[in-house]
This record gives C-alpha cells, sequence and structure tokens, in this order.
C-alpha cells in the first residue's frame, strides 16, 4: 500500500477554509459558534476565516439569530448578491449557459439552443458568445465557469470520447477553448458526476459523508458516484458508464465496440426508437408520425396503450441495470435524472415494482430511489456545482476573482 503525503500548514489552511464554505452552503444562514461546533475548529480559528472570506466579499453579516439561553449571535451567509459561476450544460441535443449563484439558485434564466447535428466547432463558437451575452447582461463578479458534458469524459486528460448519436466531440478540449476567451477558471465534468455533485451541495446535504448515485437517464446513460463527499472517477476518470455495461452479452452492437449496452435498451433514444416500431408496425396509438419525446412521455403517463407497453419495456432493462449498480455500489440514495425523470413518479414507481421483484426485500428496503430535485435538467445546475467545488477547493482564488472578472 502506498504511502500517503503529510500536509502542510497551507493544505490545512485551505482544507479548513474548504469545510467552513461547505457547511455555510448547506446551512445557509449560521453563526460563527455554530460553524465552530460543526466544524470542531476554534472559535478564534472559524473567525479568522470569516474576517478573510467577508473581505473577499463572498460572506455576508445579515443581522442576528437567538441562540441558547436567549443570546444572540451575528448570522453570516454566502454573499449572493454579486459573487456566481457561469454555469454550461451541453447535451446530445442542445446546450444552456446561465449564472447561478453559491447556493444552487439561478441568478438569471438560463439561455438555451438547440443544436442537434451541429459540428463541435460551430457549438462551441455559440457557446462562447452565449457566455459573453450572459456576462454583459449582468452586472456581477464571475468566479468560475463550470461546464457539464455528456460521456465518457476522460476527466485527467480534459477530453471527450465517444459520444453516441454525437460524432465528433472525441480529442475536443472544451476546457482549453473556453480558457482562449475567458480569463476566469474554467471547471469541466462529466453530467452525471456534475449531477450527484449538485445534489450533495444543495439537496442531500445531510447524507453527503454516505455513498449516494445519480443516474443520468437521458439519450445516453451515465452514474455520478460520490462516496463520503468525494466523486469515485477511477484511474481514467471515467468511472460511472454505466451505459456501457452490457446486459445482454449477445445483444445489439454499440458505437463503442461492446454488445449489450444498458443504453441501447434503456435511454431516452431508445423508448423513442421502440415507440416509432411499434407506431409503424400499425399498434394503435394517440401518437402520429414524427411525435417528440415530450409526447411520448405525455401518452406514456395517460397509459397509452402502446407508449405504456414500450415504457415498461424499456424500464425492465433499467431496473436490470440499477440493480447491478445497488449490487456494486450499496448507495443509500440512489437519484433519477435527465429527459426520462419527466415521465415522473410513474418512472420510481415502475423501477421500485421491478426492484422488489429481482432482488431482496433487505437490500430493496435499504436504498432510497427517488428523481432529481433539479428539472428539467440537474445537469445545468450540477455545472454551476462542478464550478463552486473547485473554488471551495481554491480559495485563494477568490481573492482575484473582482479583477479577473473584469477583464
Amino acid at each position: 500500500m502506498a504511502a500517503t503525503k503529510g500536509k502542510n500548514l497551507e493544505n490545512i489552511q485551505q482544507m479548513n477554509r474548504t469545510l467552513v464554505l461547505k457547511l455555510l452552503q448547506q446551512n445557509k444562514i449560521c453563526a460563527r459558534s455554530e460553524l465552530s461546533k460543526q466544524s470542531g475548529l476554534k472559535q478564534a480559528t472559524i473567525t479568522n476565516i470569516i474576517n478573510d472570506f467577508i473581505a473577499w466579499g463572498i460572506v455576508e453579516e445579515i443581522g442576528f439569530l437567538e441562540g441558547m439561553r436567549g443570546r444572540r449571535s451575528i448570522a453570516v451567509t454566502l454573499e449572493r448578491k454579486r459573487h456566481c459561476v457561469a454555469a454550461v450544460r451541453i447535451s446530445r441535443r442542445y446546450f444552456m449557459v446561465g449564472l447561478v449563484d453559491f447556493l444552487g439558485e439561478e441568478v438569471s434564466k438560463p439561455y438555451k439552443e438547440n443544436v442537434s447535428g451541429q459540428a463541435p466547432e460551430m457549438i462551441i463558437a455559440k457557446i462562447k458568445r452565449t457566455i459573453k451575452r450572459v456576462i454583459a447582461e449582468n452586472d456581477k463578479i464571475i468566479s468560475a465557469i463550470g461546464v457539464a458534458v455528456p460521456g465518457p469524459y476522460f476527466y485527467k486528460e480534459g477530453e471527450i470520447g465517444i459520444i453516441t448519436d454525437a460524432p465528433g466531440w472525441e480529442k475536443v478540449s472544451i476546457k482549453k477553448e473556453l480558457e482562449q476567451d475567458f480569463s476566469i477558471p474554467v471547471v469541466v465534468d462529466h453530467d452525471a458526476n456534475a449531477g450527484v455533485l449538485a445534489e450533495c451541495s444543495f439537496r442531500e446535504t445531510k447524507f453527503s459523508n454516505d455513498t449516494i448515485i445519480y443516474l443520468a437517464v437521458g439519450q445516453g446513460i451515465g452514474a455520478g458516484i460520490s462516496y463520503h463527499g468525494r466523486i469515485i472517477r477511477g484511474s481514467l476518470g471515467i468511472a460511472g458508464e454505466v451505459g456501457h455495461a452490457s446486459i445482454n452479452a449477445n445483444g445489439i452492437k454499440c458505437e463503442c465496440g461492446n454488445r449489450g449496452c444498458l443504453t441501447l435498451y434503456a435511454s431516452s433514444r431508445a423508448f423513442m426508437e421502440q415507440a416509432e416500431r411499434e407506431r409503424s408496425s400499425g399498434k394503435k396509438t394517440m401518437l402520429k408520425e414524427g411525435f417528440t419525446l415530450d409526447e411520448l412521455i405525455e401518452a406514456t403517463v395517460e397509459k397509452d396503450k402502446m407508449a405504456y407497453s414500450v415504457f415498461k419495456k424499456i424500464v425492465y432493462y433499467l431496473s436490470v441495470g440499477i440493480i447491478n449498480i445497488i449490487y456494486i455500489y450499496n448507495p443509500h440514495t440512489l437519484i433519477i435524472g435527465d429527459e426520462m425523470a419527466a415521465i415522473g413518479p410513474l418512472l420510481i414507481d415502475e423501477i421500485m415494482q421491478n426492484v422488489d421483484k429481482l432482488k431482496s426485500k433487505r437490500i430493496a428496503e435499504n436504498v432510497n430511489v427517488r428523481l432529481s430535485s433539479f428539472q428539467p435538467d440537474p445537469a445545468y445546475i450540477g455545472a454551476s456545482a462542478v464550478a463552486i467545488d473547485h473554488l471551495f477547493k481554491n480559495t485563494e482564488l477568490f481573492d482575484s476573482a473582482e479583477e479577473r472578472s473584469a477583464e
């Protein structure tokens, strides 16, 4: 077993600052004494850290909190009027750009543009223009840009792998492309990792030290896995690519080279393709030629016989994949997001019926399966969480954020 490195004073100082920022993010409003209690740090240390944050403009005092025995304490919170991050969500069909504050709340309505079938170079050029537009329209200090992309995303190399149904992204470095135009930090991550980071940062804070999995089920399928507050990445940074785990060794050949990949049987793309085959074969349905995913989901929720039948088949395969995930990672919480989550509670009900049939009751009862809190696109808020997490772990970036944002 390799020896771990010791930590010098600068490392410890940064860890303490990160901890305090995370506690402020979780508590939203808190007294210094409570931060000391929750962090285990001396109150003098908390005071010094908070004073630095106030000087940088990222924390502010907002009045008093009533404490024990009627004592009043000055409340502190993350500053939200001026400081924020730019969030960029890139999917196979569209991109979104907007501003989000340090508590995961939207500062401005995001811009969304359909770019289905367009070349990566054209899409990146449009994203750059949109970021500049958003910055120009809002008098804010933009501390970083967070980007959520489809996978596989080779995190350590900063490159996207083969994206099914969206060719040309191989070897594209979005980070380098954006850094050419912007003088603020650019942080890129897989959309599923971004999703789980958003949930752990802004929603599942009570269980953030447990195993939490965010399963993005859209045109592709991927998992973001958080274990004790850290993203599990693997040696290349592509851990969680469950969409390319085989559920049928002799199944359909995938673009990745594997056979029977989960994404070929349980993604929104598979849902659309199977429904179209059924419709064109003459099955009675409310769906017309050229129907959209939104229309298919509406038909499913309304229990259209054909749509609902296809839905049950698709979700059965998805449930098989989920059961594999549960056995491998034993999560406390498994969160479903992306396009298929628009089906709503019906999706969770169907998944849990299948899970109960296919694995032990004890295991089924000890995992919380739910829909993402961030609809309709968790990866968009996730992109902001990616940027915020980077800033919280590198607080020296705040010291010059105003100057860099103004450039």
